[in-house]
């Protein structure tokens, strides 16, 4: 980082670089002319007027940027922890003055052509300007008392960029008014970014060697859900296959499911299974396990209980029934109880066409979307009354490999893999047709 002397410096290498651009493109015809940094109201004018360029900083700003990277900081005791930097953006007026006619012109055209060719002081443009070689400005910007001096500019982490700065007239003239000065040709300029460090001692923390007890660090364990209800409550639902294999995402008949939730612990619990087609909705007790958790099962496919079950979308609710108080009731969860298919689908002609016959469990029920696809083929299906079997006429092609059989029923679609952790997996084969 650069020091104090900052400014200055940036100040003089501007100054530098103009009086060398200058003299490199030769300006003899125009005669004798100087490069200052003066105040505009010090610089005589009138009949006595010398050619010069002048470069005024009449402006400092904050870099935006920068501003807020760190802030000073100091410890309980008032001590510095830290030397943030003050970034600062500089603003000049190039004006331009002329002892004969045309002459503040020409020097102006070459000083902004000079200032456009060179958009960024480079660091070797700054230890050039800045070296003991050149000893106008070193002489001109001594050291600090930290030993810090100008030429650290050219050691700071960003590079001074130099970007024109066109002010109306309105905003010249108040400038010019405030200065109270004679008006001459004046274009602005913005110099980004200086960045001021100071390098006085810090304070710094010991090494730490033991991060709490057992050298474990502070227990944190964050977490984003959502504090627990105070209302009974569902939280989820696992379903437990009848067949043991893994849980799915689908319930069938005779299936287990186990019911998470809050609050669920005390009184008599009945889960209700609400369907579009069901009123009032279908009831079964539920058990408290011992881990916290409901569970239930649903009647098999050889209960008569289970012809009172469509498949289909059911929502899942608990009603929850204790001594002297009020019947209370969780949310509801929603839940697919799956046809299946058993035993497997199969082909037969009847009549002078080929017929598939499918048995399915849960019953078919009047008023069921019902979707068929043997394969990729679909197949239109179509019942009047509660059913268990399917027979339609198809034309299948020919094929050299088992067709999966899927059965969609008010959306909800047959299991054609039983095990998802089987390896590898396989299509279920009572959910399969083998071509004849």
């Amino acid at each position: 980082m650069s020091s104090p002397l900052a400014i200055a410096a940036v100040t003089a290498i501007l100054k530098d670089l103009l009086n060398e651009g200058l003299i490199n493109n030769d300006l003899s015809p125009v005669g004798s002319f100087v490069v200052t940094a003066l105040p505009p109201d010090r610089i005589t004018i009138g009949d006595t007027e010398e050619s010069r360029l002048n470069l005024f900083l009449y402006q400092v700003t904050p870099n935006i940027g920068w501003r807020n990277a760190q802030y000073p900081s100091r410890d309980a005791q008032g001590m510095r922890v830290s030397n943030p930097p003050l970034a600062l953006d500089l603003h000049y007026m190039l004006t331009a003055y002329g002892a004969s006619d045309l002459t503040a012109e020409i020097l102006l055209g070459y000083a902004m052509e000079l200032l456009h060719d060179t958009p960024v002081l480079t660091r070797d443009a700054v230890k050039r300007s800045l070296s003991p070689n050149n000893p106008l400005p070193v002489n001109l910007i001594p050291a600090d008392s930290q030993g810090r001096v100008a030429i650290d500019l050219a050691d700071q982490i960003e590079v001074l960029k130099i970007t024109p700065t066109y002010l109306s007239a309105d905003e010249l003239s108040k400038l010019w008014t405030a200065m109270q000065a004679r008006y001459r040709p004046t274009v602005a300029y913005m110099v980004s970014t200086v960045l001021i460090q100071g390098n006085r001692p810090v304070r710094s923390p010991l090494p730490v060697l033991r991060r709490g007890e057992n050298d474990e660090g502070v227990a944190v364990a964050p977490s984003t859900a959502p504090p627990p209800p105070a209302w009974p409550t569902i939280l989820g639902i696992t379903i437990q296959p009848a067949d043991g294999a893994e849980p799915r995402s689908s319930a069938e008949l005779g299936d287990a499911l186990v019911i998470n939730g809050a609050n669920l612990a005390e009184g008599t619990i009945t889960a209700e299974f609400a369907h579009r087609l069901l009123d009032p909705p279908l009831e079964l007790p539920a058990t408290n396990s011992a881990d916290g958790t409901l569970s239930l099962t649903l009647p098999s496919s050889g209960d008569a209980a289970a012809a009172d079950w469509p498949a289909g979308s059911y929502t899942l609710a608990l009603r929850i029934e204790r001594a002297g108080k009020p019947v209370q009731r969780t949310n509801e969860m929603p839940l697919i109880l799956a046809p299946r298919l058993k035993p497997a689908p199969s082909i037969a002609a009847v009549g002078g066409q080929t017929e598939l016959t499918v048995n399915v469990a849960p019953l078919v029920w009047p008023g069921q979307r019902i979707e068929l696809l043997v394969g990729n083929q679909p197949v239109k299906v179509t019942v009047t009354a509660k059913t268990a079997t399917i027979g339609v006429p198809v034309t299948l092609d020919p094929s050299e490999v088992p067709l999966p059989v899927r059965l969609r029923i008010d959306g909800a679609e047959n299991i054609l893999v039983r095990d998802p952790g089987e390896r590898p997996l396989a299509f279920d084969p009572a959910q399969v047709l083998v071509p004849a």
